[in-house]
């Protein structure tokens, strides 16, 4: 047994009882797939999608980022970052310059439309959030928060 393998469990698909309804990984999925839908029907009437306003809170949190920088954050492949980004430039949301520190680098951050975007994008954001968070204390939610973050950690590495 290597250091990644543990005892056979329920949760390995080739396991004589494996129920997909009690499988983590296809839960998450039917949970971020759905949690998608939401936010870009929530989105759609302000002319941006879940691509986007992912590009938006991450320039929101981070103030200017690199292309790289937002790619890692979102967890998306450098060329589709870019493609993101050209479309957010098209829409006047974002600008780019040449880093100061780094002349291979793009910074990019924010105009302000795109920080007005952010704003009104904001509340609908958090509006299909407080939906899905219905109900569910919120130490659940940190303990979830917590195992996806070591589940995250585990494949990462």
């Amino acid at each position: 047994m290597n250091e990644y393998q543990r005892p056979r469990s329920k949760f390995e698909l080739a396991h004589d009882n494996f129920d997909f309804d009690q499988w983590p990984f296809y839960n998450m999925s039917r949970l971020i797939s759905l949690y998608h839908r939401r936010l870009d029907a929530a989105l759609k009437p302000i002319g941006i999608d879940t691509p986007r306003w992912r590009v938006l809170s991450i320039l929101g949190k981070r103030g200017t980022a690199t292309v790289t920088q937002i790619s890692d954050d979102g967890v998306t492949l450098m060329s589709t970052t870019a493609k993101i980004i050209r479309r957010m430039i098209a829409q006047d949301l974002v600008e780019t310059n040449v880093s100061q520190k780094d002349a291979r680098s793009i910074e990019v951050s924010l105009t302000p439309l795109g920080i007005q975007m952010l704003e009104i994008a904001l509340r609908k954001v958090d509006a299909v959030a407080a939906r899905a968070f219905m109900g569910i204390p919120e130490g659940e939610i940190d303990s979830i928060n917590e195992i996806t973050k070591q589940m995250y950690e585990h494949l990462e590495h």
